[in-house]
């Protein structure tokens, strides 16, 4: 499962993406343009903050590049095998925000904010390392730069943080919400990713909560229907002995006296 939801995942991404980078450049122009509007464009000068801290910045790279994948997959081991109700649950989120996540990649291509140094903003991977796309690249030949709305990096941090602390009694679980803030920080800070993208994430996040809502309410109803069905049969132990005395030709009438 793991496997196939990365696979899908990464080449579904690149194989949206061809033929679209002229859109992908001009949506990114509008969306720059809308956090102007709400006063929101501030990623290049909270990366000014930064860029002086090497270390910062090549851990942030590190973490873009490795836990996003890394993370996921142990959450799915894990939860697969010691809580399998959650996992279930996790699952079907993932798959839900993975797969409309590819759909808005294909209708809404869009450029990441480092394809645009004259806004101020640094490409880190490429100048720090390690980097995500290009030569040296795990995913070189099948990721696509044009992929940045929604951010699923931010995405799937949001459902792992919200299994673990489904599954979890540990008085240490609420550590797992480190996740998905390193995430924002690592999508904002090296320039992959716009606030837009990681809102986007959350509203996707939401709308698979609901999916799960929906199919947990009707999983139970079920659940309910089966255990009140057996209950009706053992109440009716006549009832379950009729097709044996129906067989035997004879009669369910109590004998005479």
């Amino acid at each position: 499962m793991v496997a196939a939801l990365m696979l899908v995942y990464k080449y579904g991404r690149h194989l949206m993406a061809a033929g679209h980078v002229q859109n992908a450049i001009d949506n990114a122009r509008g969306v720059m343009g809308f956090e102007r509007s709400l006063g929101v464009f501030t990623e290049a000068r909270l990366q000014d903050l930064v860029d002086g801290n090497v270390t910062a910045i090549r851990f942030l790279n590190g973490y873009y590049l490795v836990a996003h994948a890394l993370v996921t997959a142990l959450a799915f081991v894990w939860l697969y095998a010691r809580h399998a109700d959650v996992y279930r649950r996790f699952r079907n989120v993932m798959v839900v925000m993975t797969v409309a996540g590819l759909a808005v990649h294909l209708g809404f291509p869009l450029a990441p904010p480092r394809m645009f140094p004259k806004f101020g903003f640094v490409d880190t991977q490429r100048i720090f390392g390690p980097t995500t796309y290009g030569p040296g690249s795990p995913y070189k030949g099948f990721a696509n730069q044009f992929a940045a709305m929604p951010s699923l990096h931010f995405g799937w941090a949001l459902v792992v943080a919200w299994a673990v602390l489904l599954a979890s009694s540990s008085r240490w679980r609420s550590l797992v919400l480190l996740h998905p803030l390193l995430t924002l920080a690592a999508i904002v800070l090296t320039a992959n990713h716009y606030w837009t993208d990681a809102f986007a994430a959350l509203v996707l996040f939401a709308i698979a909560l609901t999916f799960d809502h929906f199919w947990e309410r009707r999983r139970e109803r079920r659940k309910r229907h089966r255990a009140g069905a057996e209950i009706d049969l053992s109440a009716d132990p006549l009832g379950a002995a009729r097709p044996r005395d129906l067989v035997a030709g004879g009669s369910t009438a109590a004998p005479p006296p």
